[in-house]
């Protein structure tokens, strides 16, 4: 995998969410891995109006972003691919858990169910 340039970093978290969501499916592919964010209670869930839901990037650079101010006790966790498609969607469709899928610095992010996801990467 190629190390994006700044510019291309600054390009993607302005692209729109459908274009982030293709994006972070490639790199996981690419990667096997699956980025979030984590503190010693563990990784971090955000309340939206829909209810609960956990956060999700390509690479820990665009996660370590959201480290500030709240969650500036919270480090980049790399999840491999397998996990996350065996044991995370699995759980987060069973508790009803939405995924926001590379949120931006805007809060902007796809927010997509677990059967989305697993149909993605299937």
């Amino acid at each position: 995998m190629k190390e994006l340039s700044m510019d291309e970093r600054v390009q993607l978290l302005v692209a729109a969410d459908d274009e982030r969501l293709s994006y972070f499916v490639e790199q996981a592919k690419a990667t096997n891995l699956v980025w979030s964010l984590s503190n010693e209670e563990g990784f971090v869930m955000v309340e939206t109006d829909d209810g609960d839901c956990v956060m999700v990037w390509p690479d820990a650079e665009f996660a370590s972003q959201w480290a500030i101010e709240d969650w500036e006790d919270c480090e980049p966790v790399s999840i491999s691919l397998d996990t996350f498609k065996g044991e995370w969607l699995p759980s987060l469709k069973l508790d009803n858990i939405t995924i926001a899928v590379f949120p931006n610095i805007e809060d902007e992010g796809k927010l997509s169910t677990a059967e989305e996801l697993t149909e993605l990467f299937s």
